[in-house]
């Protein structure tokens, strides 16, 4: 029994239908549920739940049934004929989920899933919590384990990209959204809410005329303000799907709102936006900047980051907030071109979150231009003994400096894979 007198922890083999699970023994992003508190209706569900690797469940006696006597005697017997067993179950490779293989992999079978999703949203079919779960589970998990080639690859994408869909950019937001939520230690129920928010955050544009949505960069006044009601438009899609939490509703209708109340559509400020919607306001900003639409230009990142800074000061978006997002993105994000203090240039392929000025970089062409056939991977944060002291002066323009920053991307992509 737990230290709440109606709850208590028990075995998978223990578990029922009629009773109430309020945990799991595995994280969110392994579970085959898209709740861990939920009304078990049925064996298949346990079924289900045992190949997944779940071994102990917490269940509720006040909301559902208990753990009945002769469970309990049967219990102590399995449990003696599983000692001789020391293998535990493993979860079954899942076909629906998205690459579960490299990066890349991953990033294709997403993005074709997200598309799915904007589809059927214009055809005017429901989110699906199962589709959307796939993506966010999937995309954290390899978050949590190689963050790094996570956002290498995603900088990658937005090199190739010219003008991204709606579905390009609620996946590289919901990447984004997560990377901040392991950033700041976020539990898992909230990653989870911020990864589906992030995800269908602009769900609601699947309502308005696909014309107009393409042309939004350069819209009419009247045009500008009917696209300011996709968030009001998506809300209902989520509120009215069995599956998703209060938070997602409230992520797809706040994230255009902002902390001084000049936000949309409803002008709301400081503690009435919900922090979540507001991390995904903030990120849905940022990479509005760095991607390719209407025919605009990519900003740099590191501009982009500084312009996320100004905001966070001058009150538009919660400054503590946009100072997650820079720490978890970084001053310098993966793929900018820099120069050093020694004239050389260097590629940002990693971040150091306690040090941001110091990330990890690969020194790619001398002070005077020169390619090096070898790049040189230094640490800014603990630098290479033997080699003189190297440091950021600025960011660097590829396109004005000539350097394929797509090329040595790609080649740290494919080690990653």
């Amino acid at each position: 029994m737990t230290a709440n007198g109606s709850r208590k922890d028990i075995s998978i083999d223990q578990l029922t239908p009629g009773m109430f699970i309020v945990g799991v023994d595995v994280p969110w992003y392994r579970s085959p549920l898209l709740s861990h508190t939920r009304l078990i209706e049925n064996a298949e569900t346990i079924q289900t739940m045992r190949q997944h690797g779940i071994r102990t469940v917490t269940i509720d006696i006040s909301k559902g049934a208990d753990v009945r006597a002769d469970a309990k005697e049967d219990q102590t017997a399995r449990a003696r004929t599983d000692s001789h067993s020391t293998i535990a179950a493993q979860p079954p490779a899942d076909p629906s989920q998205p690459g579960t293989g490299s990066v890349q992999t991953l990033y294709r079978d997403a993005h074709d899933t997200v598309e799915r999703i904007f589809t059927q949203l214009e055809q005017g079919a429901p989110p699906s919590p199962t589709a959307t779960k796939a993506v966010v589970s999937t995309v954290l998990m390899r978050i949590i384990d190689d963050r790094a080639a996570v956002m290498t690859h995603l900088a990658l994408q937005k090199l190739k990209q010219f003008d991204g869909s709606l579905a390009t950019h609620a996946l590289d937001t919901c990447i984004l959204s997560l990377v901040v939520a392991v950033e700041i230690g976020l539990d898992e129920t909230a990653q989870a809410q911020l990864g589906t928010g992030a995800l269908l955050h602009d769900a609601g544009y699947a309502r308005l005329p696909r014309n107009l949505v393409q042309k939004r960069q350069t819209c009419t006044d009247s045009e500008r303000l009917l696209l300011q009601q996709h968030p009001a438009l998506g809300a209902p899609l989520v509120t009215e799907t069995d599956g998703f939490d209060p938070a997602v509703t409230r992520i797809v209708a706040e994230h255009h709102e902002r902390e001084d109340g000049n936000g949309f559509p409803s002008g709301l400020k400081h503690d009435d936006i919900s922090p979540l919607a507001m991390i995904v306001g903030i990120v849905d900003w940022y990479d509005g900047m760095v991607s390719r639409r209407g025919g605009r230009a990519a900003m740099l990142p590191s501009t982009a980051i500084q312009r996320l800074f100004v905001a966070g000061q001058q009150g538009q978006f919660k400054h503590t907030l946009a100072e997650s997002v820079i720490r978890s993105i970084g001053i310098y994000p993966i793929g900018s071109l820099v120069l050093l203090n020694t004239g050389e240039q260097a590629m940002v392929v990693g971040i150091n979150p306690g040090q941001r000025l110091k990330p990890l970089i690969k020194i790619i062409a001398g002070p005077r231009g020169e390619s090096y056939v070898t790049p040189l991977p230094i640490d800014l944060a603990a630098q290479t003994p033997g080699r003189e002291s190297c440091s950021i002066l600025r960011a660097l323009d590829p396109v004005q400096e000539r350097v394929n920053i797509a090329l040595y991307l790609d080649e740290i992509s494919s080690e990653a894979a």
